[in-house]
């Protein structure tokens, strides 16, 4: 019975190499059933010939006719695979060769497949000691948004390298340069929907800008004083500026009306920002100021009225300190702060009024620069 017409001739003769291993090892009863099996379906190397015609040999006459080969010539063979194929492709353990590797230290591994390595959404979404886990350097393609964002709405967390990955910035060119102010400008936002720019200057100005082509589109007035910091609403609707004047003027972005002058600090107001934290129609705006204090001002997302009286922290543990910057957690149940103290003051926001939770030492210098949570 023949049964070898799918059988290359690769194949007869790794099925000879086989049973020739076997029979010199422990295994004689399993080499003698295969002998047997392959004898009975004629799936062993043919001799072929000058007419070109296929005539079956026994295994027997195979083993006289190759008599340079040895029973552990297929042991042999793999032996070799594995410091021929380090050249070409080196392991992760060097020196260390398994038939029954994955990865880099596959006997199958090519520099396509360990220089290609895909991640599927599961992997983006996945944590490490509760942090995302970092992309390897053989990542095939960059990680797609719509498999970063998951992992953020899941855990509260997202690898600022799966968001802005190094490659984005390879060629990066000036798109536009516009004389937007005639004095130093010390802060600069976008809106949420990245459509628009916003500047604050040390002349007093707040301008909004088009991203898509740079024009300026309108001028708020209002402060006596440099901008210091600019906040945008979550919802894309409200615009707030700090000032050397003491002051937080809050403007509506839909019409750019003026909506609230805040008067709560007796300092610069030296950092912004909107708590993303949503609590039915109050919303909360903070504010840390050069006088020591941490300022929450409650609003209504609907009447878009402020209080007038923030929920106010002084936080002054000795003369001269002031508060330098602040940044709500992604989730905005937590509110971190920097000071000219060394120290950090956190907020919790779980209650119907912010709480201080805990101070954290953690600095010799003071934190200058605004800093946010991963």
């Amino acid at each position: 019975m023949s049964g070898n017409e799918n059988f290359s001739q690769f194949d007869l003769e790794l099925y000879f190499l086989i049973v020739r291993l076997l029979s010199s090892g422990p295994c004689k009863k399993t080499a003698e059933v295969l002998k047997h099996e392959l004898e009975e379906c004629q799936l062993l190397p043919k001799r072929i010939d000058w007419e070109g015609q296929e005539h079956f040999r026994s295994l027997d006459s195979l083993i006289q006719f190759y008599k340079h080969i040895p029973d552990d010539y297929l042991k042999r063979i793999c032996q070799r695979i594995g410091p021929l194929l380090d050249k070409d492709v080196p392991t992760n353990v060097t020196g260390i060769h398994s038939l029954l590797g994955a990865g880099r230290q596959s006997i199958l591994r090519t520099k396509e497949t360990i220089t290609k390595t895909v991640w599927t959404s599961s992997d983006h979404v996945a944590t490490f000691h509760g942090r995302p886990a970092l992309p390897p350097t053989s990542l095939a393609s960059p990680p797609h948004l719509m498999d970063i964002l998951p992992s953020r709405q899941l855990h509260g967390q997202m690898c600022h390298q799966h968001a802005l990955p190094p490659h984005i910035y390879n060629h990066v060119s000036m798109f536009c340069r516009t004389l937007g102010h005639l004095t130093a400008v010390y802060c600069v936002a976008f809106d949420k929907l990245g459509q628009y720019i916003f500047t604050g200057a040390d002349d007093h100005l707040v301008k909004i800008w088009s991203s898509i082509d740079g024009r300026l589109l309108a001028t708020l007035r209002g402060h006596s004083a440099e901008i210091t910091d600019l906040a945008i609403s979550h919802d894309n609707c409200l615009l707030a500026a700090g000032s050397c004047d003491k002051l937080i003027r809050v403007w509506d972005l839909k019409t750019l009306t003026p909506l609230a002058v805040l008067h709560g600090h007796t300092g610069i107001v030296t950092s912004l920002e909107f708590c993303p934290l949503p609590r039915g129609d109050v919303r909360f705006l903070a504010s840390a100021g050069g006088d020591g204090n941490i300022c929450y001002w409650m609003y209504s997302i609907k009447s878009k009225n402020f209080e007038s009286k923030p929920v106010k922290f002084i936080e002054r543990s000795r003369a001269g300190v002031q508060m330098l910057c602040l940044s709500f957690s992604p989730g905005g149940i937590f509110l971190a702060t920097g000071s000219s103290d060394h120290v950090v003051r956190v907020f919790c926001f779980t209650g119907p009024v912010p709480e201080k939770i805990c101070e954290l030492e953690a600095h010799n210098v003071c934190m200058r620069n605004s800093y946010s949570y991963l």
